[in-house]
Parts: structure tokens; C-alpha cells; sequence
């Protein structure tokens, strides 16, 4: 049975069972149209679906859908080893630390829901079964005692791990630990484990990077086979390969990046027609031409999904020699591409196009900054890039016409704010500041889009098993919820049937023009399913777009070099009909991967950064700052400092007495009748800077 015959049937099942009783094994095989030649296959796939949480066994040997029982399934994840959520298709359950069951965070569990309120809006759940571990080694802090010890774990776990005497390994009491579990213990025992590596001092930030890596199952380094490998790649193009290709080495193409960026994968190159149309040649490092399907190299990317962009290090999908070398595009150097070649006209459509292998010669490795300050009028540098600097001018043309299609058609623009961490030669934070988007970046965005709908539209119509980037309509659920948040600021999504993300922009924008886009930007993110990768075709809601795939940088996504394999082999013809089969098996898997190893990389990016910027608040106290509020509940107060830290001001803990008021959005100090809004500006005094729990508090400042 094929990936997306079985995903099919398992999607069709649970929608059937919902809306009907029990059924046993034979009914369901008719159901589905399961042959009976292989009922043994079909009995073992359907207990594989119990297994996994999907379907449940009743009396009688009849499958029934947890739901319908009271229970769900999804992925726990605990906060601040406090509280957790199991996020499922339709929602986020709230379960109590005494309800864990066992389980640990990441664990996909199944939940008894045991209590529902607010309209069934919130539901609380326990934990009766564990479906499949996502761990079994900790980061935690060692603590002893006469002949066994404990961990504590760093990160959102659920328990304490104890450690008989003789897997303590030399650890000493307060030091950070990696310990590996052998046994999970239950309801009334803890987890044991073994102490494999000590770590260090845990208030030490370089050990808690560290830490943050193992802890996310990242290597810096290779296996032996994948260097055994990579010393076999040919460096030098041949005269027979270059034959095959388009040669582009006489176009003027650019790579415009950060100053800071080694793996260089797209460049660029635009030129007005006659009939006043644009050509847009976006190049791409032809990774798959190196790196061939099921190789160690292929296997050691696909296990990474990609690579990690911490705060201090990449941690690349492959090896610096392919990253920054061989596939980089480096500038005055002969490289492979697969280039995505377009006409676009003045209202942004692309009329014709042409994908195909080739070769550049990349003529400049331009920056964002100087790019900016070219297109600002910079005197030097205009001077310095005389060659190239019409182009630039051009390519800003081309990209407002684009925008102002994408925007025409309903694109969200999340423009939010994000802090760069600019690290000293010791790696301490220099200073904090916000990454730029100026047009040099927007051109590259709108470039890159361009592109990667072209490509996947092209494949779509070719009806060939595929790598696209999606993202799914929110539900109706969610948006109801969300607009009981955008009620309190006077804005509401109305017409849920026929629900346009076009009605998610004009709110961003409106609210810029009010000081709270962030809060309001963020509420909306939260409404909206992340995006991610599937075999199936369901569009991209935040880009509008029908057709969305990731073609753009095969160096550092594996999705993308999936891309470029499976259009590299369109250029010969139409893939065989037993590779349209193995891909039809393969693809939905790598899909689920890598869009979980893409979360685990993001959430482990923000995480180091925050590290950062905690450890560089730690002499901080007593100091003073401008701020904005950006939220609040019950229990504080959320600002972000004008160097751009988040922090919060505990109203618990507070002298005085301070009332939230949730319809209006606002804190009020029952006494002094003082009142905090969102969007207010006021100053605010550090008192308190946690690295155990990545937290900067403050309390707000009056100047006597």
C-alpha cells in the first residue's frame, strides 16, 4: 500500500468513525476497499493504528476513535515543569503536573479529558497512556545524596530522575549532567537513569549552549562514513558536465546576503525586455548534483532536515567543505546551478518560464547593508559597484510589482521585529538590536517566492509526488477564540465560511498605526497553523498562494533538495512509474520529519538566544529603562525594553493590589486607581534576572 493511499484511508477511517458506531476488522476493510488477499497485512496495519493512538479496540474486537471515548491524542509539551498542554489537531489540552502519567515533554500521549469549561472551549486532561517517547537523555542538575542522587532536569521534563549509586559517574553535587533513562518509572516512581557526561557549572552560558545541543539531539560534527564520503566529491566541474548545461557565466548575477553568511545557495539577476516585461533568473546551488540519493551524505542530511542557527554556531546540514565550499556560490568562481528562469509583466504574473541545470559565475557577493545603501544613494559604493548598480535599481522595481501582486491577492505580512545578537570575540553580547528588513531584503523574499510558486505549480500540473511548503486554512475553533483577544482592541474576523487571510492583513496593518501591532500580530501567529511540509498540494494560506514549495536553498533545507531531485528528473522526461511509486512511499515520511526537525531547530534558535540575552541583563539591576507593554494576565505584566528584551513585572508579588481587567485588556492597582495599557510607554527597573529560568523582571519606575 502507498504513503498516500495509507494516509488517505487512516484520514477517511477517522472521519467515518466519527460519524458512526463501532466497526470491527471486515467492515472496516470494506469500508476502505482493502482487499481480502491480505487480510493479515490489513489486521496488522489496523493494530498499528491502535498502537499509535489513531483508532482504539472496544468490545467485540470493533475500532472506535478515542474521541468518541472521551479521550484524544497529541504531543505533550510541559511548561516550567509546572503544567503542560497536549496539542491535538483541533486543540491545546491543559493537564495538570499531577496528571503527567508518567510522560515527559514531547511525548505523544493519549488523554482522558476530565474536565471541560467555558463552553467547551477549555478542556483538562490526564494522561492514561505514553504512545511513543520522544527522549531518552536529559540535561539536568546533579544532586547528591550518601549512596544515590537525583537530576533535576533543566528543561520542561515533568519529574526528577533518580540515580543509584553506581551510575553516578564521579558527578558532584550542583554540576550539570547528561543522563540517559533506562526506566520510566510511573505513576508513583520516578524515572532512573545513568549519568553519561558531566557538563559543567549550569549558570555557566557556554555550558548551557552546550547543553541546549545535546539536549536537542545536534552534532557539530560528522560520522566517520559521511567524511570518508565527502573526501571522494569531485571539486572540479568537467568539461562534460559543463556541457550539459546553460551557461549563464556572461549575465551579471549577484548574491546579496548577510555580512555574516557562509552558505551562499541563491543568486540573482534582473534585466528589462523590449516589450517591458522583466527577466528574473534565480540560480540555486545545485546541492543534488553532488550529493546523491540514499549516499551517507544524503542520509546524515536527511536525518538533520537541516541546519540550526543558534546564537553563536551553525550547526549545518552538511559539512563546512560542502556549505561554504563546493556548493557555496562563491563570487569569480565557476559553480553548478538549477536555475528558475522567468518573464514577469507589470502587474507582477509570471507569462512564461523555464527551469533547467546551468552554470554561473557569480560577479559580486553583495550584502544587504551595501545593497541598501546603494539603493539610498550611497556616493562609494555606488561608485565602487558601477557594474552592477542599475541592476539593483531594477531589481526594486520588479520587487514592488511583485509585492503589490502578493498583496493584492491577500498575502499576510508578518513583519514583527526580531532581535539580533551581536556576540563579542569572547561571546559576550556586544549589543542587542533589531535585524533590519529594508528593500535589499524584501527583494531577496519576494525573488525566492517567486520562484519557489513557479516551481511548484510547474510540478503540481505534472501530477508527480511532491515536496510542498503549506499551510493550512486556521480553524473556525481558533478563530473564534482569536477574536474574543481582538474584541478588546475593537477589531474582529468576520465570515468564517469564507475566511481570506487578506482579513488578517488590514487588522496588522491598522494596528501598526495604534503602537500594538506586535501584541496583535502575535495573537493572530498563535491563531494560525504553523506551516509545514506535505506530499499533498493545500496551498499556502498566510502567502495566498495555491502553490508553494521550498526549491531555494538546498544547502541548509532538506526539503528543498528533495525539490531539486525530483525537477531535475522532469528535465529528462517523466519519472518512471516505479519511481513515481517510490516516491508516493517515501515522501510522506520525510515530510513528517522534516517539519518536526524544522520546529526543533526554531524552537532551539530562540532558546539560545534567550540565553544571551538573559546572561547580558545579569548586571543590569537597579538599572533603568524605556519599555512598552506588550501583554498581560492575571498574574503580570509583559514589556520589551528599548534595547528589545522581553521581560515582566509580577503583579502577584507586587506591593498593592492589582485587578486584571480581561474584557478591556488592562491591569488596574486597586488603590492608587493606576492603569496599564497595552501599547503604553513607561520606565521600568530591573530587579531580577534568572538564568535558571531565562527571566528578566522588572517593576515600573517613578522618577521622584
Amino acid at each position: 500500500m502507498s504513503g498516500i493511499k495509507r494516509e488517505r484511508d487512516l484520514e477517511f477511517l477517522i472521519s467515518y468513525l466519527k460519524m458512526n458506531k463501532a466497526m470491527g476488522a471486515s467492515e472496516i476493510s470494506k469500508i476502505l476497499n482493502w482487499s481480502p488477499k491480505f487480510k493479515k497485512e490489513n489486521r496488522k496495519l489496523l493494530e498499528e493504528w491502535e498502537s499509535e493512538g489513531y483508532i482504539m479496540q472496544v468490545r467485540g474486537g470493533r475500532y472506535t476513535v478515542p474521541e468518541k471515548l472521551g479521550y484524544a491524542c497529541g504531543r505533550l509539551e510541559i511548561v516550567k515543569n509546572k503544567f503542560g498542554f497536549v496539542d491535538t489537531a483541533e486543540e491545546g489540552i491543559f493537564v495538570p503536573k499531577s496528571k503527567f502519567g508518567g510522560a515527559l515533554s514531547g511525548d505523544t500521549v493519549m488523554v482522558n479529558i476530565i474536565k471541560v469549561g467555558d463552553g467547551g472551549k477549555k478542556k483538562e486532561g490526564e494522561v492514561v497512556r505514553v504512545i511513543k517517547r520522544e527522549q531518552d537523555r536529559v540535561i539536568g542538575i546533579f544532586q547528591k545524596s550518601v549512596n544515590f542522587g537525583f537530576v533535576i532536569p533543566t528543561q520542561s521534563f515533568g519529574k526528577d530522575i533518580f540515580i543509584p549509586r553506581n551510575h553516578i559517574n564521579n558527578a558532584k553535587d550542583g554540576e550539570l549532567v547528561l543522563v540517559e533513562i533506562y526506566s520510566w518509572g510511573g505513576e508513583d516512581k520516578k524515572p532512573e537513569g545513568k549519568v553519561l557526561e558531566i557538563l559543567g557549572d549550569p549558570y555557566n552560558t557556554d555550558v548551557m549552549l552546550e547543553a541546549l545541543i545535546k539536549r536537542s539531539g545536534f552534532s557539530e560534527d560528522f560520522p566517520a562514513e559521511v567524511k570518508k564520503e565527502l573526501a571522494k566529491i569531485e571539486k572540479q566541474i568537467s568539461k562534460e558536465e559543463l556541457s550539459g548545461r546553460k551557461d549563464l557565466r556572461d549575465l551579471s548575477i549577484v548574491t546579496i546576503d548577510g555580512e555574516d553568511a557562509k552558505d551562499l545557495d541563491d543568486a540573482v539577476y534582473v534585466e528589462k525586455l523590449n516589450n517591458g516585461n522583466y527577466r528574473l533568473v534565480v540560480s540555486i546551488a545545485d546541492v543534488a548534483h553532488y550529493i546523491k540519493e540514499k549516499s551517507q551524505l544524503d542520509e546524515e542530511a536527511q536525518k538533520r532536515g537541516n541546519s540550526v542557527y543558534l546564537v553563536d554556531r551553525v550547526i549545518p546540514m552538511f559539512p563546512k567543505e560542502i556549505s561554504n565550499g563546493t556548493c557555496s556560490l562563491n563570487p569569480h568562481e565557476d559553480k553548478l546551478t538549477f536555475t528558475c528562469d522567468m518573464e514577469i509583466d507589470s502587474h507582477g504574473r509570471v507569462v512564461d518560464h523555464d527551469t533547467y541545470k546551468s552554470v554561473i559565475k557569480s560577479v559580486e557577493r553583495m550584502t544587504y547593508t551595501d545593497v541598501n545603501k546603494i539603493l539610498e544613494g550611497d556616493q562609494e559604493l555606488t561608485e565602487r559597484y558601477s557594474h552592477v548598480k542599475d541592476m539593483f535599481f531594477d531589481m526594486l522595481e520588479l520587487s514592488k510589482i511583485l509585492r503589490k501582486h502578493k498583496y493584492e491577492r491577500g498575502s499576510i505580512d508578518f513583519d514583527l521585529p526580531e532581535v539580533k545578537v551581536v556576540l563579542g570575540e569572547t561571546k559576550k553580547v556586544k549589543y542587542l538590536t533589531i535585524r533590519d528588513r529594508g528593500e535589499s531584503e524584501r527583494i531577496i523574499e519576494d525573488f525566492m517566492i517567486a520562484a519557489n510558486e513557479t516551481v511548484a505549480e510547474k510540478i503540481f500540473w505534472m501530477e508527480i509526488p511532491f515536496v510542498y511548503r503549506t499551510h493550512e486554512k486556521p480553524d473556525a475553533d481558533r478563530i473564534k477564540l482569536l477574536n474574543e483577544s481582538l474584541e478588546k482592541f475593537g477589531y474582529r474576523i468576520h465570515n468564517f465560511e469564507e475566511l481570506h487571510p487578506g482579513k488578517f492583513q488590514k487588522i496588522i496593518e491598522e494596528s501598526k498605526e495604534r503602537g500594538i501591532n506586535t501584541l496583535v500580530h502575535k495573537l493572530i501567529l498563535m491563531s494560525l497553523k504553523q506551516a509545514r511540509y506535505t506530499e499533498d498540494n493545500i496551498g499556502h494560506f498566510g502567502l495566498a498562494s495555491n502553490y508553494y514549495t521550498h526549491f531555494t536553498s538546498p544547502i541548509r533545507r532538506y526539503s528543498d533538495l528533495m525539490v531539486h531531485r525530483i525537477l531535475g528528473e522532469t528535465l529528462q522526461g517523466y519519472p518512471s512509474q516505479k519511481r513515481l511509486k517510490n516516491l508516493s512511499v517515501m515522501l510522506p515520511k520525510i515530510c513528517i520529519h522534516i517539519s518536526k526537525t524544522e520546529r526543533d531547530a526554531m524552537k532551539a534558535e530562540e532558546e539560545s538566544k534567550r540565553i544571551k540575552i538573559v546572561e547580558y541583563m545579569l548586571d543590569k539591576i537597579g538599572e533603568v529603562y524605556n519599555a512598552r507593554i506588550t501583554g498581560m494576565n492575571r498574574n503580570g505584566i509583559f514589556f520589551e525594553t528599548e534595547e528589545h528584551v522581553e521581560c515582566f513585572f509580577n503583579v502577584i508579588s507586587a506591593e498593592g493590589y492589582y485587578e486584571f481587567d480581561e474584557r478591556h485588556y488592562k491591569m488596574v492597582e486597586r488603590d492608587t486607581r493606576t492603569q496599564y495599557d497595552i501599547g503604553q510607554q513607561l520606565k521600568v527597573m530591573i530587579v531580577r534576572v534568572d538564568l535558571n529560568e531565562l527571566e528578566v523582571e522588572v517593576i515600573p519606575y517613578e522618577e521622584d
